[in-house]
């Protein structure tokens, strides 16, 4: 029996799992997804054998990392959370936290981020820390003979994600589970990466910085919306954070100078209050 390897490639011409990695043996262009990517019941690698948990239509890439994590800190246990997650999006969260942080909407973070990005409409779009995929959104409509990945370790906001992305229409999308340190797709494959709103929670972004640089090819930009350091009380609390490991605040030359180390260059930034938008591209 032969079976179709994705919405996409029958709609297309291209499937979603030629570019990812087994996070078994690690081969790309193994991976099949049954019956399609907007209603995934099977996952299997055809290398291994190897059939990947599936919760909600959602492959999980990161199986290693337990669905409620310990080790998480309070923010990144806040997002695991369902009802965070249906309110997200709404006023009570993100636009409301943009507009303070930045002073400006979402929807203009998103487009001054899409314009660093100049993504094509045939290119393979990555969002990491995809959360419930206003990034993915934005980028899916902008590569309407392309694909796009939105990448979590939340199953609550991937879940919403999924929903929202099927209701609009939107069907170049696909969520997976995945780890950010750990990235399920082959090397030099990836046109675009993106992480909006995300990289302030990591302590060590060494080992992010260089699966980004991985995963793209030449040429290939990283886009990102995070936090940089300011002045002031704040300044404490940040530091605060910062001192237990539980948060980074970017400076841009700093953030230019260990981009570049991992053959991330070309680093260009938007300021706005406490939001930095920044993009590298890869050498």
């Amino acid at each position: 029996m032969t079976i179709c390897k994705g919405m996409a490639t029958c709609k297309m011409g291209m499937n979603y799992e030629e570019l990812l990695r087994c996070p078994k043996c690690h081969q790309a262009g193994k991976m099949i997804f049954h019956p399609d990517p907007g209603d995934i019941r099977l996952a299997r690698c055809e290398g291994c054998n190897y059939k990947l948990p599936v919760y909600g239509g959602i492959p999980d890439f990161a199986e290693h990392i337990a669905l409620t994590d310990p080790k998480l800190n309070p923010a990144q246990k806040l997002m695991n959370s369902w009802l965070f997650a249906f309110l997200y999006e709404s006023f009570l969260w993100r636009p409301l936290h943009t507009r303070i942080g930045s002073g400006i909407s979402t929807e203009q973070e998103v487009r001054e981020v899409l314009e660093m990005s100049r993504v094509a409409p045939e290119d393979r779009v990555v969002d990491l820390a995809c959360g419930t995929g206003h990034y993915a959104r934005a980028f899916a409509r902008r590569v309407p003979e392309g694909l796009v990945y939105g990448l979590d370790v939340s199953l609550s906001m991937l879940g919403r994600g999924h929903k929202i992305a099927r209701r609009k229409g939107l069907t170049n999308i696909i969520f997976l589970r995945g780890d950010i340190h750990l990235l399920p797709f082959d090397d030099k494959s990836i046109d675009r990466v993106n992480c909006g709103g995300a990289l302030h929670l990591f302590g060590d972004l060494r080992p992010i910085w260089k699966e980004v640089s991985r995963i793209l090819k030449p040429k290939g930009v990283f886009t990102a919306m995070t936090l940089t350091l300011t002045d002031g009380a704040i300044r404490k609390g940040q530091q605060w954070l910062v001192d237990r490991g539980r948060a980074t605040f970017f400076h841009p030359d700093q953030l230019a100078s260990d981009l570049s180390a991992v053959g991330l260059s070309s680093f260009k930034y938007h300021k706005h209050r406490i939001s930095l938008l920044f993009c590298a591209v890869k050498d």
